[in-house]
């Protein structure tokens, strides 16, 4: 590819779900939780996981159809407020290519026994490997897998 591009865009997800902030933040602050959840693709697996969750925490995720988890994404963790904020950055890679970098805020409400949760990424796509409708497609199917994954009863002493 010679010609290089970038394509910059918002998205925000705006859903509200049947789970107490405490039950939702935990789901995004677990590594096993997320393991169960957080997939971009019905069918799709994660290996490979590094997760420190924690303000200047790492996180490295590889993921992709079962047999090939051609995707990475890389994550540091700048703030965190338990039950109501995280806020991360970094760059996806398709093997080796980069083919996006984004910050990410999740902002956590409490609305009667539920949580309000807006995703907002901003995020660079380079050189159309990566694009604002997939990177829509991906997180409209992770998000779906937390409500699937909050709609389960909790486990003796999973955090709520």
């Amino acid at each position: 590819m010679s010609d290089r591009t970038v394509a910059h865009d918002t998205l925000v997800i705006d859903r509200t779900f049947d789970a107490d902030p405490p039950r939702v933040f935990a789901a995004w602050a677990s590594p096993e939780a997320r393991k169960q959840w957080a997939v971009p693709d019905d069918g799709w697996e994660i290996a490979d996981d590094q997760h420190d969750f924690r303000v200047g925490g790492h996180e490295v995720s590889h993921f992709g159809p079962p047999g090939d988890p051609r995707y990475r994404a890389e994550t540091t963790y700048f703030d965190i407020v338990p039950n109501a904020r995280i806020v991360m950055a970094g760059p996806m890679y398709d093997r080796e290519t980069r083919i996006s970098v984004s910050l990410a805020t999740v902002e956590l409400f409490a609305v009667g026994a539920g949580t309000r949760v807006i995703y907002t990424e901003q995020a660079a796509f380079l050189d159309e490997r990566d694009t604002p409708t997939s990177r829509r497609q991906g997180w409209s199917q992770i998000f779906k897998g937390l409500e699937r994954f909050l709609q389960t009863p909790q486990k003796s002493g999973e955090p709520r």
